[in-house]
């Protein structure tokens, strides 16, 4: 009977602990609190960019759960404040993966209630084992083949996550013209590495690249011109040369080069300027083809003198030539079929033959100048008795830059 009553007072002892401790366990409990001190965050080692978050610990092993922690990053991409994350047990910050893949100086700064609690810094590197692209530029495209011009080849390699590489990394650069081939090699200094490519003294085309690694750019090609053309010569040349108005004169180049032999660029215009000693100017244009240029002129109706020059304007000239033109009449005959109807003709060239048809014939009488043009060989004027009165008239008939005079008696 006594040890069944020590069982029962055992008993009703461990309810009342049990229960004690359920109390105590559901019963909410003071905050602890937390000394500044008490807690820091690991040093952020410098890393390689990656796309992957990132993790940020303690080196405590305090409760923080009821601090009011921030981690605050800033870097040349923009600034972001974390928050404090947990697991069962552990606490940490956790980086975004946006903010792990751009390279360079990150700081940051630990705060509790709006006070610092620790600040520092690391490097996000660039990942030179993953190389991207490796973006090369050239310009100018277009240069003269002369000791003075050149080209600048610039190459911007960046990782698999487009950044730039550390200063230092060498990069090639390339360049080829004709059968050479120039390989240098160049550290980047702020990411870029460049060179001038000095001009060649011959004309063509240039072709450069850059490679680093297993990386390589694309070709980009360069055009090579002329220099300035020197001063050339000119030819006149035609089946005869007489002042028909019909045949044509052909005015040609000489090959136009620099002074480095480089024939000029097809298509380099050239003017010809033509002065008449009748007092006429004018002037007739024509494009080079392999450094030559042709152009033509049609004969003048009237003998004359011509001095021919040509120019790349402002560039280059020729000497002056002069081409004589002979008439092809040596005299205007003229027939009279009735007092008032003059016939002039017919008018024939060198060989015998009619002149073309359309050449001016002029008349003047008493102040009065009538035009008509041949018709095989042949103009035909009639003076009108209301114009020109009863009467002898001295008159002029002029065809072909030759004058007769002729007393012409109207009834």
């Amino acid at each position: 009977m006594k040890r069944m009553k020590h069982i029962a007072a055992l008993g009703c002892i461990s309810i009342l602990l049990m229960t004690t401790l359920l109390l105590s366990f559901y019963m909410p409990q003071e905050k602890q609190a937390i000394s500044q001190g008490s807690f820091r965050i690991e040093k952020i080692a410098d890393t390689i960019a990656s796309a992957e978050p990132r993790v940020v610990r303690f080196s405590t092993y305090d409760s923080v759960q009821e601090a009011n922690l921030q981690l605050v990053l800033s870097s040349t991409y923009g600034t972001i404040a974390l928050s404090l994350e947990s697991t069962f047990w552990d606490y940490y910050f956790s980086i975004p993966a946006a903010f792990n893949k751009n390279a360079g100086k990150v700081s940051y700064t630990f705060i509790q209630d709006q006070k610092i609690l620790q600040e520092g810094s690391y490097q996000i590197l660039a990942d030179t084992t993953k190389l991207g692209t490796l973006e090369t530029h050239l310009g100018p495209r277009s240069i003269v083949a002369n000791e003075r011009d050149y080209t600048m080849l610039v190459s911007i390699p960046t990782d698999s996550l487009d950044n730039m590489l550390p200063d230092g990394t060498l990069v090639n650069l390339k360049s080829q013209f004709k059968n050479t081939t120039t390989a240098t090699t160049h550290p980047l200094r702020s990411g870029i590495a460049w060179k001038r490519i000095s001009a060649p003294l011959q004309s063509g085309r240039m072709s450069t690249a850059s490679t680093l690694k297993t990386a390589s750019s694309r070709e980009l090609v360069a055009d090579i011109f002329p220099d300035v053309a020197q001063d050339f010569s000119i030819t006149a040349s035609s089946h005869h040369n007489y002042a028909d108005g019909n045949e044509l004169i052909t005015f040609e180049t000489s090959q136009i080069r620099d002074a480095h032999g480089n024939i000029m660029t097809d298509g380099t215009l050239i003017t010809f300027y033509i002065k008449s000693n009748l007092g006429d100017y004018w002037q007739t244009q024509a494009s080079t083809v392999n450094g030559y240029a042709f152009a033509k002129a049609l004969h003048p109706q009237s003998p004359s003198k011509w001095k021919i020059t040509a120019a790349i304007t402002g560039i280059a000239q020729s000497e002056e030539i002069v081409v004589t033109f002979e008439p092809i009449i040596k005299q205007i005959p003229l027939t009279i079929t009735t007092s008032r109807s003059i016939t002039v003709g017919p008018l024939t060239s060198y060989l015998g033959q009619w002149v073309q048809e359309g050449i001016a014939v002029s008349l003047e009488i008493d102040g009065v100048i009538y035009t008509e043009h041949t018709k095989k060989g042949i103009v035909t004027f009639y003076l009108k008795p209301e114009d020109h009165p009863t009467g002898t008239h001295p008159s002029i008939i002029r065809a072909l830059g030759i004058e007769k005079n002729q007393q012409l008696v109207l009834d």
